[in-house]
């Protein structure tokens, strides 16, 4: 049986929707099949860790992936969640939007409409 190690996951909110392996992205549902057939084992090494098993539950008729390597009830699964990085959101201030607004409706160029607004 081979063995792969789960670098991160994605997800929803229904919950984890895929996985990254090292040899490359594998739906949850395959991954769940996979484990109950025996044909392939997944692990997690997180965080120096020793390795933890990844596992498939059925509860209400729903299976999902559940891995925990730090002793807690709570899947630690759901921690190799890509984020992806935030970046920030530039709004212009309602001058710069309003000067815009003027230079698109009387052709002004940029440069032109901040001299007569006197920007």
């Amino acid at each position: 049986m081979a063995e792969h190690i789960i670098e991160f996951v994605a997800r929803d909110r229904t919950g984890i929707t895929a996985v990254v392996t090292e040899t490359g992205v594998i739906d949850a549902d395959v991954v769940i099949r996979n484990i109950r057939s025996g044909h392939s084992g997944y692990a997690v090494a997180a965080a120096g860790r020793r390795r933890a098993q990844v596992r498939s539950l059925t509860v209400l008729g729903s299976a999902y992936l559940f891995a925990n390597w730090d002793g807690s009830k709570r899947n630690n699964l759901h921690d190799l969640a890509f984020h992806a990085p935030a970046q920030p959101v530039v709004v212009p201030s309602a001058g710069a939007r309003f000067r815009a607004a003027l230079g698109a409706v009387f052709g002004w160029s940029r440069s032109g409409a901040d001299r007569r607004l006197g920007a």
